[in-house]
């Protein structure tokens, strides 16, 4: 499984719509260079989230603002301090479910400016999102549809199966 794959998988098993998931494998990808900075590689950290704590995490690397990076074990600690954690927060009057519920790369960049998440202006987050939405690579069909697809690929093969055995003598 790729990262954006367990990142998209993450964010829909915690109540994402489809396009709110995949803006937040975007972030992802935004925040860490495309999942090659030193943040990411040294912490497992996805997206440059501050040690406040978290109970699955330690102080990781001194970030240039003088305080430090969560460093995670795993890279799935940090996708869940990040969607199930502190996406799940109320902030500044945004809800988790405004969140959930967002509809493309300036809506989600508005709502995560007004939570006080970056420093940028939203059109320039947005901006950075879009691009980098290019790049994610998410099997959506197969992650929302995983039984239907394996009882039709059963189907196909006990068919192909039947038509060897009594057609094809």
């Amino acid at each position: 499984m790729t990262l954006d794959q367990q990142i998209y998988d993450t964010a829909i098993k915690n109540g994402f719509n489809p396009i709110a998931a995949k803006l937040i494998v975007a972030q992802a990808r935004f925040e860490s260079a495309d999942y090659t900075s030193n943040v990411f590689k040294l912490n497992n950290n996805t997206s440059g989230i501050k040690f406040i704590g978290q109970p699955n995490a330690v102080q990781g690397t001194l970030s240039p603002e003088g305080n430090y990076y969560a460093k995670f074990n795993t890279i799935q600690d940090a996708l869940n301090d990040k969607i199930a954690r502190l996406y799940n927060i109320t902030m500044r009057g945004v809800t988790p479910q405004q969140l959930k519920d967002s509809t493309d790369a300036i809506d989600f960049a508005n709502k995560l400016k007004q939570r006080g998440y970056f420093g940028s202006t939203a059109s320039d987050y947005a901006n950075g999102l879009k691009a980098k939405l290019l790049r994610i690579n998410v099997l959506e069909f197969v992650t929302k549809n995983k039984l239907p697809l394996t009882l039709g690929i059963g189907v196909i093969l006990i068919g192909a199966g039947i038509y060897y055995k009594f057609v094809k003598k």
